[in-house]
Order: C-alpha cells, then structure tokens, then sequence
C-alpha cells in the first residue's frame, strides 16, 4: 500500500463532450458498424474506445505504456512486454512485477493484469515476485457511452485502388454507415481507493484529463478524428457521496423546433443546456468542480447556469449558499508545452 502523499485522495465522476461529422467514432470490431443502439438511435462509444485515445496520446508524450504494440518487445504477450521492462526500460533492476507495472503511468491509471507461468517469471536468470498479478483502475468510463443526440446513420460506399487479387483488373468496392453528426458525452469516475493500490498521483490525473482533451483533437484518422467541447469534474467531499444520474443532466436543446435531433450537422443547430446539472451539483457533497472548454460562449452559459457571479472581467471562483453548500470552481489549464527547438538550443 501507497505512503505517497501525493496519490488521489478525492473521489470523483466526469463528464466529457466532443463532437463527430461523418465519421465512425466507434466500429463494432465483429461487424465493422459503428456502434448503434436501434431503440434510441444513439450512438455509442466503448470505454476501450476512450482509453486507447489516452494511451496513443500519452505515448506520444514519450510515457510508458503497458497495453500498446510500441513497447519496445512488438506484438506479444504480457509476459513478453513484462520481459521487455525489465531487461530493458529499467536501469536499476525491478524484481516485483506489481513494481513494473505501476511505473506505466496507464497501469496507474486504468489498471492491469500478469499471470505469468512459472517459466514466464524467470527473466535473465531472476525470479520475478508477484508473477500473478490484477490491478483494478482507479479510473473508468462507463461501458458504452451515447450520443446526446439522435442519429440517422448514412451508408457511404467507396472503392480502393489494388485489387483484391491477381485475376481481378478493378479495385473493390466496400460500404460502411457513417454518423452525419453527433456529440457524444463520456461518463468517467476516479476512485481514490484504488489510486492506493496502483499509486495515481495527482500529477497523473491532471495528465489524464489533459491527454484526453487533446487525444479527441489530435488523433490522425478519418474516422476517429473530431472536436472536444467540454469536460467537468465533479469532486465530492467524503468518498461515499454520489450525484444520482449525473450522466442525464446535461441537456441538448434545438435552436429550431422544426429541426430534430437526427437533422442536426453542428452545433449551430442546438444549445446545450446545464440548468440540471447546476441544480444537482449545488449540494453539500460536493467540494469542488473543474471544467474546461475552448468555446467562448459555451463557457459564458456554463458559469451563468452554474450561478457564478463574475464581475467584468473577475471571474467568481465558487458557489455558495449559506449553512448549506460552499463549492469551489476552476478552471482546467489544459496548455501544451511548446517543444524547444534543439538545433536552436545547439548553437547556444
């Protein structure tokens, strides 16, 4: 168990919004569709999905990452990306694999399991302590993520170029459904009991909720690419306090009653609406709530929804109503350090 004094203390839930347009924001890997619930024409995003953009992003930052093909030891087992840390990553000799895996910042964060067999746990000679070895993450996303939206998929057809065989003298013609437009939002929480056993610091979560900002933003493929909106944390004061249903307060509203949700292509179609959110949030079981967005007016409603009283340009830095509720609000710093240019620093 941790000593550290900097591992999450705190339990809290998330709400994360971004935005797609004709895309495919999650395939079902048996079918190749996107992930579509037929009774409420919504569609959906595996916590999988979510986690991936966090690690790929991560990775890139040049952190250790347990689940990926980039470690170092390729496409292989756990065993063999246990190995491969061993031998490899760590100068100075790690004989516990519960101590290899926590110095992966996404075991740190999500969890992980090892079992490995007997010949398994013994690297150059050594024999590795903990070889069976599950760790539950202190932060999750729910299972399967809706779109606030309703949606209408569309069927897209395109060829490629080779064809698919020697005897053949055209490429192939493929066809998918794509989604025009949707705005899904994720429901994640942090467990600060489970922060004991994997280590999560505070540093970890603050780099966690950046990289799951910029992974939406940055991530280069056509069908997964798309546009962060907003993101919320709601820290509750003592671990067993919990806002019932957090995950449908936040509403979408069109700006055109005409319009229905299936016809929206943007957010020019529609407001998003926080009035129910704000009630359920103002409550003595919450200490703090952090948010971030990059879109002005958004901001604007979320903070007037939220009851915050800003003054010109002072911004009220937390709700109160006496004897009842004190709640303080910040904003996330989600800023990316500018990499130095090397060849400048040469000459220096």
């Amino acid at each position: 168990m941790s000593e550290n004094k900097n591992v999450i203390k705190d339990k809290s839930e998330l709400l994360f919004l971004y935005e797609n347009s004709y895309s495919m924001p999650n395939g079902d890997p048996f079918t190749g569709e996107q992930r579509y619930d037929e009774e409420t024409k919504k569609i959906l995003v595996s916590d999988v999905r979510i986690k991936r953009f966090i690690r790929d992003f991560l990775e890139g930052q040049k952190n250790l990452i347990y689940v990926s093909d980039k470690t170092g030891a390729g496409k292989t087992s756990a065993a063999g990306v246990i190995k491969h840390l061993y031998e490899k990553t760590f100068e100075k000799k790690i004989d516990d694999v519960q101590e290899i895996l926590k110095k992966c910042i996404d075991v740190r964060l999500f969890g992980g399991i090892a079992t490995l067999k007997d010949k398994e746990a013994t690297v150059a000679n050594v024999k590795l302590k903990n070889a069976h070895t599950q760790f539950t993450g202190p932060v999750q996303f729910s299972l399967l993520n809706p779109s606030l939206n309703k949606v209408n998929m569309r069927m897209h057809q395109n060829t490629t170029h080779f064809t698919s065989s020697e005897d053949k003298k055209q490429g192939s013609i493929g066809t998918t459904t794509l989604v025009p437009y949707s705005l899904v939002q994720i429901h994640g929480w942090i467990n600060p009991l489970s922060a004991i056993e994997t280590e999560m610091t505070t540093t970890d979560e603050a780099i966690m909720f950046k990289a799951l900002w910029h992974s939406v933003n940055d991530i280069n493929t056509r069908t997964k690419h798309g546009d962060s909106v907003f993101v919320v944390q709601i820290v509750y004061k003592n671990n067993y306090n919990k806002i019932y249903g957090i995950d449908r307060l936040i509403e979408i509203k069109a700006k055109d009653e005409q319009k229905t949700e299936e016809a929206f292509r943007s957010r020019d179609d529609f407001n998003i609406d926080f009035s129910e959110f704000a009630k359920a949030v103002k409550t003595e079981k919450v200490k703090e709530i952090k948010y971030y967005t990059e879109i002005e007016e958004l901001e604007v409603v979320f903070r007037k929804q939220l009851g915050l009283k800003d003054e010109n340009n002072n911004k009220a830095t937390e709700i109160e109503d006496k004897d009842k509720y004190k709640i303080s609000v910040t904003k996330f710093n989600f800023k990316m350090e500018e990499k130095k240019n090397s060849s400048a620093n040469e000459t220096k």
